[in-house]
Protein backbone atom coordinates (compact mmCIF):
# COMPACT_ATOMS: atom_id res chain seq x y z
CA UNK A 1 0.00 0.00 0.00
CA UNK A 2 2.52 2.53 0.94
CA UNK A 3 4.96 1.98 -2.48
CA UNK A 4 1.21 2.88 -4.35
CA UNK A 5 1.66 6.41 -2.52
CA UNK A 6 4.82 6.81 -3.38
CA UNK A 7 4.44 5.95 -6.55
CA UNK A 8 1.37 8.52 -6.88
CA UNK A 9 3.65 11.02 -5.55
CA UNK A 10 6.13 10.09 -7.83
CA UNK A 11 4.07 10.46 -10.86
CA UNK A 12 2.48 13.40 -9.77
CA UNK A 13 5.98 15.09 -9.50
CA UNK A 14 7.10 13.99 -12.71
CA UNK A 15 3.79 15.24 -14.40
CA UNK A 16 4.45 18.61 -12.13
CA UNK A 17 8.06 18.83 -13.93
CA UNK A 18 6.69 18.20 -17.36
CA UNK A 19 4.25 20.68 -17.19
CA UNK A 20 7.08 23.57 -15.80
CA UNK A 21 9.10 22.56 -18.66
CA UNK A 22 6.40 22.93 -21.12
CA UNK A 23 6.00 26.28 -19.75
CA UNK A 24 9.53 27.31 -19.30
CA UNK A 25 9.82 25.95 -23.55
CA UNK A 26 7.15 28.09 -24.53
CA UNK A 27 8.33 31.23 -22.64
CA UNK A 28 11.63 30.99 -23.62
CA UNK A 29 10.11 30.45 -27.70
CA UNK A 30 8.38 34.18 -26.82
CA UNK A 31 11.33 35.50 -26.10
CA UNK A 32 13.06 34.56 -29.26
CA UNK A 33 10.38 35.06 -31.14
CA UNK A 34 9.79 38.58 -29.65
CA UNK A 35 13.58 39.24 -30.18
CA UNK A 36 13.48 37.88 -34.03
CA UNK A 37 10.56 40.62 -34.06
CA UNK A 38 12.09 43.70 -32.93
CA UNK A 39 15.92 42.45 -34.75
CA UNK A 40 14.14 42.89 -37.71
CA UNK A 41 12.91 46.45 -37.35
CA UNK A 42 16.22 47.49 -36.25
CA UNK A 43 17.88 46.04 -39.64
CA UNK A 44 15.13 47.36 -41.14
CA UNK A 45 16.00 51.11 -39.79
CA UNK A 46 19.56 50.14 -39.79
CA UNK A 47 18.98 49.61 -44.00
CA UNK A 48 17.26 52.92 -44.28
CA UNK A 49 20.31 55.06 -43.08
CA UNK A 50 22.13 55.27 -45.70
CA UNK A 51 19.40 56.90 -47.99
CA UNK A 52 18.30 59.21 -45.45
CA UNK A 53 22.54 60.25 -44.94
CA UNK A 54 22.75 60.68 -48.78
CA UNK A 55 19.37 63.15 -48.85
CA UNK A 56 20.67 64.65 -45.95
CA UNK A 57 24.51 65.15 -47.13
CA UNK A 58 22.61 67.64 -50.74
CA UNK A 59 21.34 69.71 -49.24
CA UNK A 60 23.19 69.93 -45.16
CA UNK A 61 26.91 70.89 -46.10
CA UNK A 62 27.51 72.39 -42.70
CA UNK A 63 25.91 69.67 -40.60
CA UNK A 64 29.31 67.18 -41.10
CA UNK A 65 29.04 66.64 -37.08
CA UNK A 66 25.72 65.26 -37.06
CA UNK A 67 26.59 63.30 -39.98
CA UNK A 68 29.97 61.07 -38.58
CA UNK A 69 27.89 60.78 -35.19
CA UNK A 70 24.94 59.50 -36.71
CA UNK A 71 27.50 56.98 -38.90
CA UNK A 72 29.18 56.43 -35.46
CA UNK A 73 25.68 54.99 -33.83
CA UNK A 74 24.66 52.97 -36.50
CA UNK A 75 28.46 51.26 -36.63
CA UNK A 76 28.43 50.84 -33.01
CA UNK A 77 24.75 49.45 -33.38
CA UNK A 78 25.78 46.98 -36.12
CA UNK A 79 28.48 45.59 -34.19
CA UNK A 80 26.72 45.18 -30.97
CA UNK A 81 24.29 43.57 -32.56
CA UNK A 82 26.87 41.04 -34.39
CA UNK A 83 28.38 40.23 -30.70
CA UNK A 84 24.69 39.36 -29.63
CA UNK A 85 25.29 41.21 -26.53
CA UNK A 86 21.86 42.70 -26.03
CA UNK A 87 22.80 45.16 -23.19
CA UNK A 88 25.33 46.68 -25.69
CA UNK A 89 23.14 46.71 -28.60
CA UNK A 90 20.23 48.74 -26.11
CA UNK A 91 22.80 51.38 -25.46
CA UNK A 92 24.08 51.61 -28.80
CA UNK A 93 20.49 51.23 -30.14
CA UNK A 94 19.83 54.53 -27.47
CA UNK A 95 22.76 56.71 -28.61
CA UNK A 96 21.45 55.59 -32.63
CA UNK A 97 17.65 57.09 -32.36
CA UNK A 98 19.17 60.34 -30.31
CA UNK A 99 21.47 60.86 -33.11
CA UNK A 100 18.10 60.05 -35.75
CA UNK A 101 16.07 62.45 -33.67
CA UNK A 102 19.34 65.19 -33.76
CA UNK A 103 19.40 64.76 -37.64
CA UNK A 104 16.01 65.23 -38.28
CA UNK A 105 15.40 68.26 -35.76
CA UNK A 106 18.66 70.12 -37.84
CA UNK A 107 16.54 68.90 -41.16
CA UNK A 108 13.85 71.32 -40.48
CA UNK A 109 16.30 74.26 -40.79
CA UNK A 110 16.59 73.10 -44.65
CA UNK A 111 13.59 73.73 -46.38
CA UNK A 112 14.92 72.33 -49.98
CA UNK A 113 15.81 68.56 -48.09
CA UNK A 114 12.45 69.13 -46.06
CA UNK A 115 10.52 69.04 -49.66
CA UNK A 116 12.54 66.32 -51.29
CA UNK A 117 10.54 63.18 -51.89
CA UNK A 118 13.47 60.83 -51.44
CA UNK A 119 14.13 62.42 -47.64
CA UNK A 120 10.77 62.57 -47.05
CA UNK A 121 9.40 59.05 -47.61
CA UNK A 122 13.03 57.94 -45.82
CA UNK A 123 11.70 60.46 -42.80
CA UNK A 124 8.57 58.44 -42.41
CA UNK A 125 9.39 55.22 -42.72
CA UNK A 126 12.09 55.85 -39.98
CA UNK A 127 9.88 57.36 -37.61
CA UNK A 128 6.98 54.89 -38.37
CA UNK A 129 9.65 52.14 -37.80
CA UNK A 130 10.69 53.95 -34.71
CA UNK A 131 7.24 53.35 -33.37
CA UNK A 132 7.03 50.00 -34.09
CA UNK A 133 10.65 49.63 -32.52
CA UNK A 134 9.26 51.42 -29.61
CA UNK A 135 6.08 48.81 -28.79
CA UNK A 136 8.35 45.67 -30.39
CA UNK A 137 10.71 46.44 -27.52
CA UNK A 138 8.24 46.56 -25.05
CA UNK A 139 6.43 42.93 -26.29
CA UNK A 140 10.25 41.49 -25.90
CA UNK A 141 10.90 43.15 -22.48
CA UNK A 142 7.86 41.93 -20.98
CA UNK A 143 8.30 37.95 -22.54
CA UNK A 144 12.29 38.14 -21.10
CA UNK A 145 10.64 39.30 -17.53
CA UNK A 146 8.03 36.87 -17.78
CA UNK A 147 10.73 33.86 -18.40
CA UNK A 148 13.18 35.64 -15.81
CA UNK A 149 10.41 35.81 -13.24
CA UNK A 150 9.48 32.37 -13.61
CA UNK A 151 12.09 30.79 -14.26
CA UNK A 152 13.43 32.39 -11.10
CA UNK A 153 10.40 30.91 -8.73
CA UNK A 154 10.22 27.58 -6.95
CA UNK A 155 10.20 25.10 -8.02
CA UNK A 156 10.57 26.34 -12.03
CA UNK A 157 13.94 27.11 -11.00
CA UNK A 158 14.42 23.95 -10.87
CA UNK A 159 13.85 22.66 -14.33
CA UNK A 160 15.10 25.77 -15.41
CA UNK A 161 18.61 25.30 -14.70
CA UNK A 162 18.33 21.21 -15.64
CA UNK A 163 17.46 22.14 -18.98
CA UNK A 164 19.94 25.48 -19.51
CA UNK A 165 17.86 27.82 -19.31
CA UNK A 166 19.48 31.36 -18.38
CA UNK A 167 18.23 34.86 -17.32
CA UNK A 168 16.83 36.88 -20.83
CA UNK A 169 18.54 40.27 -20.76
CA UNK A 170 16.44 43.21 -21.41
CA UNK A 171 16.73 45.65 -23.88
CA UNK A 172 16.03 48.71 -22.36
Amino acid sequence: MAWIIVLAIVALCAILAILIHSGLVRLRDDVRRSWQSLDLLLLERHDLLPGLLESCALHMQYEQEAFERLARSDAASSRAAASADIPALAAAEKTLRESIARLLAISENYPQLVADAAFAGARQRIVQLELAIGERREQYNFAANLQNVRGGAFPHRLVAHSMGLRPAALFE
